[in-house]
């Protein structure tokens, strides 16, 4: 079943406060919202470093966690970026060691998908957002799909199936436009910005994003330009949330060096060229 909110978190919301599970696992590189949709929804939760392949929770980690703590209730997995990646073979090992682990295949910053299977899943929900900022990126809108056994007595309303199938109509078509103008400006970065400083096509969804030494000279110098605009990443989350956080995280790491150059209809090729001279200018290795 699909549940359809205006915002994606507030379907993450609902789907929490229906569900008895506690003690969820969140990555160390998550936007705040995410974590504070948790306590309002009153579900504790702890952060985990990522995995510098794939800038994703560390698997190894959590798989180790989940073994150790059996108190864990529940796992949100974000594909950073919007990554796109099978994540099942992982949700197959976290069920093989406590099957009633509540999976959340977190995948706002991907590509909208509508035939998410999840009855054939190890994920108990998967999310989606085209909200601000995301890959199809409409002003409004969030669903997850969620196990037809599980939700079906809780979520009975049907009242915005109309609604829904409207919204759908939107995302898909936006989908093939949305494509066509990311792959324009990732070409022109791809091309044009030294290799050493791309983090890779797999990571240029959401944005395009590179790693150099100088990100804070860098993004200042593109925000000298008027019409010129970058962006960093979320920082090490936890130090809005714990009273330790963790020391020498890979989260950190990246954040130190990254910047994230906009792909969407907010950024013309005129922009992006722009962008990429300033870049080349002031990057070193």
């Amino acid at each position: 079943m699909i549940l359809f909110e205006d915002r994606a978190a507030s379907v993450l919301y609902k789907v929490l406060k229906s569900i008895n599970n506690n003690n969820f696992l969140l990555p160390l590189n998550i936007c705040p919202i995410v974590p504070d949709t948790f306590i309002k929804a009153g579900k504790q939760f702890e952060f985990i470093d990522i995995n510098l392949d794939t800038l994703c929770i560390d698997e190894d980690f959590l798989l180790n966690k989940i073994k150790l703590d059996r108190a864990i209730g529940g796992l949100l997995f974000v594909k950073t970026f919007g990554i796109n990646f099978d994540t099942q073979p992982l949700y197959k090992k976290i069920k093989e060691i406590n099957t009633s682990i509540f999976i959340i295949d977190d995948m706002c910053p991907c590509i909208p998908q509508f035939d998410y299977d999840i009855e054939n899943s190890y994920a108990s929900m998967a999310l989606f957002s085209s909200g601000y900022s995301k890959y199809v990126d409409i002003g409004y809108g969030g669903y997850g799909f969620l196990k037809f056994k599980d939700f079906n007595k809780i979520f009975k309303d049907k009242s915005r199936t109309e609604e829904f199938l409207e919204y759908k109509k939107k995302i898909m078509k936006q989908l093939p436009l949305v494509k066509k103008h990311k792959d324009t400006l990732n070409k022109i970065y791809k091309n044009n910005i030294p290799e050493q400083f791309q983090l890779g096509d797999r990571f240029s969804n959401w944005r395009f994003s590179i790693l150099v030494y100088n990100k804070i000279e860098v993004l200042e110098e593109i925000q000298k330009v008027n019409t010129l605009f970058a962006s960093s990443h979320y920082p090490q989350i936890d130090y809005n949330y714990v009273d330790k956080p963790l020391q020498n995280s890979n989260t950190n790491k990246i954040y130190n060096n990254i910047i994230n150059l906009f792909n969407d209809f907010r950024f013309s090729a005129e922009q992006a060229n722009k962008v990429v001279e300033i870049i080349n200018r002031y990057t070193r290795v």
